[in-house]
C-alpha cells in the first residue's frame, strides 16, 4: 500500500505541534518541517476540522492540538487523510472494468489487506510515535 505525502506531513504536523509547549503558526510549521506553507494550511485544516487540532486568530493565537497524544491513532489519521485507500482499480471511487466483477475473490482480499494495515497503524497512538522519536 502506497501512501501520499499528505497523511506523512499530517503526522509529521501532529507531532511538530505536539512537541512545543507554545501555540504554533503555520509559518513556524513550514519552516520547521521544510514543507511548503500551502500544504500545511491545508492540512491543518482538515486536521483541525477533524477535531485533532485547535486553530485560534488573532494576538495569542496558534494552533494547539485538541485531543490527548494518548488519544490519536495513527490509522484514524491516515484514513482521515487518504482520499482512496483502494490498493486495486476495483476498491477506488471512479469505475472499473473487470471481466472478473461482480464475483471476485481478489478485490475481497485487497480489502481485507487495506483494513488490516490501518488496524495496524491502529496499534499506534500519536503519543506511543512521540516516545520513540526525538525532538526537533
Amino acid at each position: 500500500m502506497r501512501l501520499s505525502q499528505a497523511s506523512d506531513f499530517a503526522l509529521r504536523i501532529l507531532m511538530a505541534i505536539c512537541q512545543s509547549d507554545a501555540p504554533q503558526t503555520v509559518d513556524k510549521l513550514t519552516l520547521q518541517l521544510g514543507l511548503a506553507k500551502s500544504h500545511v494550511m491545508k492540512i491543518v485544516a482538515q486536521l483541525a476540522k477533524a477535531g485533532y487540532l485547535e486553530t485560534t486568530r488573532g494576538r495569542g493565537g496558534g494552533i494547539r492540538i485538541a485531543k490527548s497524544p494518548e488519544e490519536i491513532r495513527i490509522g484514524e489519521v491516515v484514513r482521515l487523510i487518504e482520499p482512496d485507500l483502494g490498493v486495486v482499480a476495483c476498491l477506488k471511487d471512479e469505475p472499473t472494468s473487470c471481466p472478473f466483477l461482480p464475483r471476485c475473490a481478489l478485490k475481497g482480499a485487497m480489502a481485507n489487506a487495506a483494513e488490516a494495515f490501518l488496524d495496524s497503524l491502529n496499534a499506534q497512538t500519536l503519543d506511543t510515535i512521540l516516545a520513540g522519536t526525538k525532538r526537533i
